[in-house]
């Protein structure tokens, strides 16, 4: 189980960042972990390729100082992952209709807290991945929408097969950016969201929204993290 659920959280890491892929990642003696070769025209499997290239190279380099650095390695995935991942759209949709009714202050803490925790649950579980491939799979069509479009995953390790589908969206700026992601069936934004709502409706935050805010790790660590919640009795 414990394997499965690293799996799993480097699945969510690398778009949560989480990549056609052009070439396998250079790696160190027995590390292991490689991106299959192969090589997309869009724009968006372009994207996933590079942050997957770039991620396990992260992972492999860091394995010598992010026990006594962990900080260090936290930055690092912050700085990689930020610019792919659209954390502010992805918290839009966890707070979904009371994000109409949050302030200005309120909407940009909850992006703030939903981005630290979203990093924080999966990052120290990268560093344990290893022997295993991250396969981006070929598009099974053109685009329904020219402004999104899926990007399919596989991780396998263990001889498991992890599936992952990437949500990219098109900004106003020209960029794609992850905005949600489905691992293995489960559903993270919904999953969240949901957790959101019972949040709000739970009594001990009487329904104050600066309270869930404020609590937001809290609320994820009871609940806990979707894919683990999700596989925990595997």
């Amino acid at each position: 189980m414990t394997e499965r659920l690293g799996a799993m959280c480097i699945s969510a890491a690398l778009a949560i960042g989480f990549a056609g892929l052009v070439v396998a990642v250079p790696q160190a003696a027995g590390a292991g972990a490689e991106v299959a070769a192969a090589e997309f025209e869009s724009a968006p499997h372009r994207i996933v390729q590079e942050k997957s290239e770039e991620l396990l190279d992260l992972i492999e380099t860091s394995r010598a100082w992010v026990d006594e650095d962990p900080d260090r390695f936290f930055d690092e995935v912050d700085a990689l992952l930020t610019p792919a991942i659209d954390f502010a759209g992805f918290a839009r949709g966890v707070m979904s209709v009371h994000y109409r009714k949050a302030t200005a202050d309120q909407r940009r803490r909850f992006a703030d807290n939903f981005k630290s925790g979203l990093l924080r649950t999966y990052a120290l579980s990268l560093t344990s991945f290893k022997d295993g491939e991250v396969v981006v799979l070929p598009p099974d069509g053109p685009p329904r929408r020219p402004d999104r479009q899926n990007v399919r995953m596989e991780i396998r390790t263990g001889g498991n097969v992890h599936p992952v589908i990437y949500t990219m969206r098109l900004g106003k700026d020209g960029v794609w950016r992850i905005g949600n992601i489905v691992i293995a069936g489960v559903n993270i934004g919904l999953t969240f969201r949901s957790q959101f709502k019972s949040a709000v409706a739970d009594a001990r935050y009487g329904g104050d929204l600066d309270r869930v805010i404020d609590a937001w790790a809290l609320v994820v660590a009871e609940e806990g993290a979707p894919e683990a919640k999700e596989n925990a009795g595997a």
